[in-house]
């Protein structure tokens, strides 16, 4: 593996972020997305597949600088995730005042929550659901902390302060999808974007991009690049953006 920017060396994925490890005061949101070359986010409907096993490590160093680990439901439903970090990490974890394993999100659109995969083992201290205005809690119940929003939706600014204030979450990490990534960038509420671009080309119009919506209301922001890091082709990027 080689870091590209800003200097050139020869490094191992455990030198790459590990500044994550840290115990650290700042209340921050982080956004780790894969895409292919020509921009998309799955392949056949799923994520799973686009990167290499070196970007699975880095996703996982990445997890374990985080207080929680967030979800769309239509994640959990293509990808039955599993939020949780090596156990290598644990000690590190607990040294920066962390849990041993991150707090599992999930943030609900207009469909149901139905937990699969490790999400069905993990009980309701380590799993946060967000609900909509209307849902019915009542499934859940047993299974994970549930909040049901006021009016709407799950605001994405409620979301990080129900979190902090309830949750101790002081660094939250977006896994996806797409309308998720769009809803915190648009609340102006992401810090910092890991961005892997795999060497694939999936040629996939129907494919799902980085983001969803039509974001007309939108202001761009400027984005500052940190670092850059390449391994047989697949490069893994890091940018920091302004607060708002």
């Amino acid at each position: 593996m080689r870091q590209l920017y800003p200097a050139l060396r020869v490094c191992d994925t455990t030198d790459v972020y590990t500044d994550l490890l840290a115990d650290g005061a700042d209340h921050a949101v982080l956004m780790n997305v894969i895409t292919t070359v020509d921009g998309r986010t799955t392949i056949e409907n799923r994520s799973h597949g686009i990167g290499t096993a070196t970007d699975h490590v880095l996703m996982q160093q990445i997890r374990a600088g985080a207080d929680a680990v967030l979800f769309g439901v239509g994640t959990i439903r293509r990808e039955g995730v599993s939020p949780g970090v090596p156990v290598k990490h644990e000690a590190a974890r607990i040294a920066a005042n962390r849990r041993a394993q991150p707090l599992s999100v999930v943030l609900g659109g207009r469909d149901s929550v139905e937990l699969r995969g490790r999400l069905t083992e993990i009980g309701p201290d380590e799993l946060v659901i967000f609900l909509p205005q209307g849902a019915d809690p009542v499934p859940l119940e047993g299974s994970a902390t549930v909040y049901i929003a006021e009016s709407g939706r799950p605001n994405p600014a409620d979301v990080v302060r129900i979190l902090y204030e309830r949750h101790g979450v002081r660094r939250l990490l977006l896994e996806g999808g797409p309308s998720i990534y769009t809803s915190f960038l648009q609340s102006g509420l992401v810090d910092q974007i890991f961005w892997t671009i795999a060497p694939k080309v999936s040629a996939d119009a129907s494919g799902a991009g980085m983001l969803a919506g039509n974001g007309h209301n939108a202001v761009p922001r400027g984005a500052a690049l940190q670092t850059i890091f390449e391994d047989e082709g697949e490069l893994y990027l890091r940018y920091r953006l302004p607060k708002r």
